[in-house]
């Protein structure tokens, strides 16, 4: 079973290698740098926004995992062939035909607090993620329990085999962090209370709306490996990163070409001619994921199903995604739930329902639903502007076939306690998210999640079981499709877009300092002037 596996994840991760883009003579992607590197200076990173919680456990946006990945770490990662690796894992066995999983924890590994790292925590840790995070409820329904074995081996007890165990440990946004049992035993059911982790950076401070501080971890216990995507040696060479929330990003590019910041996360892409003319700034690739409304099953109006596909066949998405990305280098139209870089992943099932721009066909549907102008309340924020811009178009096409679109444009801590940890699906209808981009569970499909938006469906949680236990690529590539078949006929939720993010980098750091599926600035250094 684990050789069966494990050939999957390769087989998988071989199409998975990042390719880089070259456009104008110039390299999009990160490059590994060949010169020395040096310790000292602080980092500074213009983001996006405030983050909404500094807990992955409790927030899986990537304004979180941005500086919280540098603080807490989890017992897998990716490496730059996107195969899953251990980090704080020493390494794991099967037994039981697939259904226990023993994971062997490094020793040695110290949390910031000054302990050791132990089975202990790990159990706590990732019993709390599988209550709370999104993924990890998903994937606990599959958990009969974890338990220590001695004080660094962990076991996990599944009620049945599950092919993607590892990688989902591993995880991107939300990961399965781990943190101290006692911190997690203050916390209780909420928000952590105290923000330690392993990673070789440590909280310093952390001004809501000003910026996030982190300072090396000096005692931190790296891996021996070379540093390899995600995984590998991981060197803290910064003093310090300094992470400002600046929500425009004509700003953060501005801050970045004076010099007031070293990285401008999300600048917008039809700025990209104008970094190109820039000498000490270079553009880079950054994530991807796919922009959707995000539906509410759970309540409402959008329990309807005639409502739903009437908003499905209402949309024209070349404009929405143009509004929202800015340059068409940046984006694509396709219908998979997974993009084509997961060549054994990416499907073009229920092709026909995605993008059909069917104003009569929505019209009839409105009529059929018994429709009379109920507002549809819509979350977004503009302070995440593609969220934005593409609501706005979206809301134009939808009002011109009848719908009335109440738009409720919110900060986006706000957004995130309503609609982004799932407190409260009274309060909206649709918000508008980016919910994924490379990895293999998939948040959009999963009945627990408030990225589907509860979108629960008998069949497609039958074919889900199916998936977690198979290990073959190509009938696996079978249940996708079949799942993403459903996914526009009960209309899940609604794909804009495949949108590729775009950063602004100055010359002077260094290191190869990014890798999907998040970004990460150990292994970086800045060149002393």
């Amino acid at each position: 079973m684990r050789r069966i596996g494990l050939a999957v994840v390769l087989t998988v991760s071989i199409f998975l290698a990042p390719v880089p883009f070259f456009w104008a003579g110039r390299a999009l992607d990160a490059q590994p740098a060949r010169e020395q590197p040096r310790f000292g200076g602080v980092l500074k990173v213009a983001t996006e926004a405030e983050p909404p919680s500094l807990d992955p456990h409790w927030n899986a946006s990537a304004v979180t995992a941005l500086p919280m990945s540098h603080v807490f770490e989890a017992l897998f990662t990716f490496d730059r062939d996107f195969n899953p690796i251990p980090h704080l894992a020493e390494g794991y066995t099967l037994a039981d035909e697939g259904r226990r999983y023993t994971i062997m924890l490094r020793k040695g590994v110290r949390f910031h607090n000054g302990r050791d790292l132990t089975a202990a925590d790990v159990v706590a840790s990732l019993n709390r993620w599988g209550a709370m995070a999104e993924a990890g409820r998903s994937l606990w329904k599959l958990v009969r329990e974890v338990d220590a074995k001695g004080s660094h081996e962990v076991v996990i007890h599944l009620k049945e085999p599950y092919a993607d165990l590892v990688s989902s440990l591993a995880g991107g946004q939300g990961r399965a962090a781990i943190y101290p049992k006692e911190v997690i035993d203050a916390a209780g059911t909420g928000p952590l209370k105290q923000f330690i982790g392993t990673g070789p950076f440590r909280l310093v401070e952390h001004r809501p709306k000003v910026h996030v501080r982190l300072a090396r971890f000096k005692d931190y216990s790296a891996r021996n490996e070379p540093p390899n995507g995600a995984g590998g040696k991981r060197v803290a060479y910064l003093d310090e990163l300094l992470f400002v929330a600046v929500p425009n990003f004509a700003v953060r590019l501005a801050g970045v070409e004076s010099g007031s910041y070293h990285f401008g996360v999300n600048i917008k892409p039809d700025q990209y001619d104008r970094l190109l003319s820039m000498r000490s700034v270079e553009p880079r690739r950054g994530s991807i994921g796919f922009l959707a409304a995000v539906l509410n099953h759970k309540q409402g109006l959008m329990t309807s199903l005639k409502l739903r596909q009437a908003f499905q066949a209402a949309l024209d998405m070349e404009p929405i995604m143009d509004a929202a990305v800015g340059h068409y280098l940046f984006y694509r139209l396709d219908p998979g739930l997974w993009p084509p870089e997961q060549v054994f992943l990416n499907s073009k099932a229920g092709a026909a329902l995605y993008n059909q721009k069917d104003k009569a066909k929505a019209r009839r549907l409105l009529q059929e639903a018994g429709y009379t102008g109920q507002p549809v309340r819509w979350l977004t924020t503009n302070e995440l502007e593609h969220h934005y811009k593409s609501t706005l178009v979206a809301k134009q096409q939808l009002e011109d076939v009848g719908f009335k679109i109440d738009l409720q444009v919110l900060d986006f801590a706000t957004l995130g306690q309503i609609a982004h940890s799932g407190n409260k699906p009274e309060l909206y209808d649709v918000f508008t998210n980016m919910p994924t981009g490379i990895r293999a569970q998939n948040p959009v499909v999963q009945c627990l999640s408030q990225f589907s938006g509860w979108w629960c469906l008998e069949e497609k949680e039958r074919l889900l079981v199916e998936l977690a236990r198979e290990a073959d690529a190509r009938k696996r590539k079978g249940i996708i499709d079949r799942v993403q078949t459903l996914f526009y006929e009960d209309v899940g939720q609604i794909k804009f877009g495949d949108r590729f993010s775009m950063d602004a980098v100055r010359k002077e750091l260094r290191g190869d300092f990014r890798s999907l599926p998040f970004t990460f600035f150990w292994n970086a250094w800045l060149e002393k002037k």
